[in-house]
């Protein structure tokens, strides 16, 4: 009888050792899970501001193109003898200027920094302000604002950029 006691203790205490390592290995692996999912999505946010970010590089390198044709347009119909302010841009060029500025809003929204969201938002305020300029020293002087402006954006988003990979 002794013997079959200390079977049953020994059983108990075999079941007992075998159900906390069971709880104790489940709760290391659930623990494991929620590190590797939080890890997964912190790169997969990371991902989508990197391309996101360069996306938005290639956007404010079309808006500044473009906002330089409208200026040159600008300017040659100034030269042609009409007064600023008065040109109409041609149509291909003026659609062009309107889809790359809603790129840019597009993906400024996207953006997590908020410094750069308010960069980006300083930057298109200064490329429509030149394009709605009502002489050609103010246009002139927005233009070369907009350059200097538009560097310092891209500068800060390279900045950006790099924390992301």
């Amino acid at each position: 009888m002794n013997a079959a006691i200390w079977g049953l203790i020994g059983t108990v205490v075999g079941a007992i050792a075998s159900i906390a390592t069971t709880w104790i290995a489940s709760r290391n692996n659930l623990h494991i899970q929620l590190i590797t999912n939080k890890q997964e999505l912190t790169e997969r946010a990371s991902a989508f501001q990197r391309q996101t970010l360069v996306d938005l590089q290639d956007a404010i390198h079309d808006t500044l193109r473009l906002t330089t044709q409208g200026y040159i347009q600008d300017r040659d119909a100034h030269f042609r003898g009409n007064a600023w302010g008065d040109n109409m841009l041609e149509e291909p060029l003026n659609e062009e200027i309107r889809l790359a500025e809603r790129r840019v809003a597009i993906l400024r929204e996207r953006v997590s920094d908020d410094q750069l969201r308010k960069e980006i938002k300083a930057l298109m305020k200064v490329a429509q302000k030149t394009l709605l300029s009502t002489s050609a020293a103010e246009a002139k002087s927005l233009m070369e604002e907009c350059y200097v402006v538009g560097n310092n954006l891209l500068e800060s988003i390279g900045t950006v950029l790099r924390k992301h990979y």
